[in-house]
C-alpha cells in the first residue's frame, strides 16, 4: 500500500456547512492505478490538495508509505512562461531530487515540443505535455493527474494515456491517482474507481467489478419493475433503457446488457441527485 485516507472530512464556512469531503475512505496500493471521479464540485481536488498537504482537513487521517514522495499535474498548470523549454528542463533537474533528465529529453522529443521555444509561445497543448514530461521524469512513489489530458488532441491524448498506464511497470511499482471527465480514458487505464458525488465516495471497487455490478435493461414503454437500484439511462419513443443492479435483473428474467464506465457513472450520479433532492 502506498497511500491510505480514513475518514477525510474537510469542512468550510459558518459552523462548517459545506461539506467539500464529508467522511471518505479508501486505499492506494502499490502499482495501482486508482481514479477518483465524480461532477463538478464532488470533492475530488479538495481530496488531493489534502493528500498534498495543500489544504488542512477537518478530520480523518492521511498516511503515505512511500519512499520517493508524490509528484503532482494540476489542472491549472502553472510554468515559468519567459524561460525557454531547455531552460525550464534545466532547472526543473537543479529543483528536483531523483529527477531523470535523459527521460525528460526523450519525452520531449516525442511529444514533438520546441526546445527553444519560450514556454509563453507554446500553445496549452504543448504547455500541458511539458508539465507532463517535467512530472513522469520525476522519481515519485505516487504520481497525481488531474485532468492531464485537458485541451489535448486525440491523438496527443492516447500517447500521454499510454505513458500514465506504464507508469507502474516503468516506475518500478509506483502508484498513481488520476481525475478526469473523459471517462472513456479512464476506463483505458485504471484499476479501481471510486465515484464521488457530494463529498461522498457513493461507488468504489475494482473496474471490471463495478462494470459487472451493473448493466442495462431495454424495456418498450411498459412499467419499470421496483427495484433496489434503477436509473433511467436514455428514452426512444419506442423503448426505455435502464441502468440497473446485474444480479436484481437477472433474479428477474430480463436480458442483461453490458454498461460502459460513462453509463454506470451516469446512473450512480442521477440516482444520487435523485436521493439528495427527496431530503
Amino acid at each position: 500500500m502506498v497511500l491510505k485516507v480514513e475518514d477525510l472530512k474537510k469542512y468550510y464556512g459558518e459552523k462548517n456547512k459545506i461539506k467539500a469531503v464529508d467522511g471518505i475512505s479508501f486505499e492506494i496500493e502499490k502499482g495501482e492505478i486508482f481514479s477518483l471521479l465524480g461532477p463538478n464540485g464532488a470533492g475530488k481536488t479538495t481530496t488531493i490538495k489534502c493528500i498534498l498537504g495543500l489544504r488542512k482537513p477537518t478530520s480523518g487521517s492521511i498516511e503515505f508509505f512511500g519512499q520517493f514522495g508524490i509528484a503532482y499535474v494540476p489542472e491549472g498548470k502553472e510554468l515559468y512562461e519567459n524561460y525557454s523549454v531547455e531552460r525550464m528542463i534545466a532547472v526543473a533537474e537543479e529543483l528536483t531530487e531523483n529527477f531523470d533528465s535523459e527521460l525528460c529529453w526523450k519525452l520531449t522529443e516525442e511529444f514533438d515540443i520546441p526546445l527553444r521555444e519560450k514556454i509563453a509561445n507554446l500553445s496549452n497543448g504543448e504547455q500541458t505535455l511539458l508539465y507532463l514530461a517535467v512530472t513522469l521524469s520525476q522519481r515519485a512513489d505516487l504520481y497525481i493527474f488531474d485532468e492531464p489530458t485537458l485541451g489535448l488532441d486525440p491523438i496527443v491524448r492516447n500517447k500521454v494515456l499510454e505513458r500514465i498506464r506504464t507508469i507502474p511497470v516503468d516506475k518500478e511499482g509506483a502508484s498513481v491517482l488520476y481525475t478526469s471527465h473523459i471517462l472513456s480514458e479512464v476506463e483505458k487505464i485504471s484499476d479501481k474507481v471510486a465515484i464521488m458525488c457530494n463529498g461522498k465516495i457513493v461507488e468504489m471497487d475494482l473496474l471490471d467489478n463495478m462494470k459487472e455490478k451493473f448493466c442495462s435493461i431495454v424495456l418498450e414503454n411498459t412499467e419499470p419493475p421496483n427495484l433496489p437500484f434503477l436509473v433511467k439511462y436514455r428514452s426512444t419513443t419506442s423503448e426505455n433503457v435502464y441502468i440497473t443492479y446485474r444480479t436484481d435483473a437477472e433474479r428477474l428474467g430480463f436480458e442483461c446488457k453490458p454498461a460502459s464506465l460513462e453509463m454506470v457513472f451516469e446512473a450512480v450520479i442521477m440516482n444520487q441527485v435523485k436521493n439528495h433532492n427527496k431530503e
